[in-house]
């Protein structure tokens, strides 16, 4: 299973449609409202990186979304 972020900017507008968009994407298993740098950050959980791709290829598609930045997650320490 690959885990990755993919840190999203919106335009300035309505974020609750690119919200609503980002929902019905497969593979997307949580997804934070921020502040900062970024607007929103997105945790995929996908099985390939040709999926990771597909996924970010879908948020890049939603109207308001101005940029996105993929971090894909190496290790994970849970405390």
């Amino acid at each position: 299973m690959i885990n990755a972020y993919i840190l999203i900017n919106l335009k300035p507008g309505d974020t609750d449609k690119a919200l609503s968009e980002m929902r019905k994407i497969n593979d997307i298993a949580k997804i934070s409202v921020v502040a900062g740098e970024y607007d929103v950050v997105v945790r995929a959980q996908v099985k390939t990186l040709e999926q990771l791709l597909k996924v970010t290829n879908k948020i890049q598609m939603i109207k308001d979304v101005n940029k996105t930045t993929t971090q894909v997650i190496e290790k994970e320490i849970a405390l």
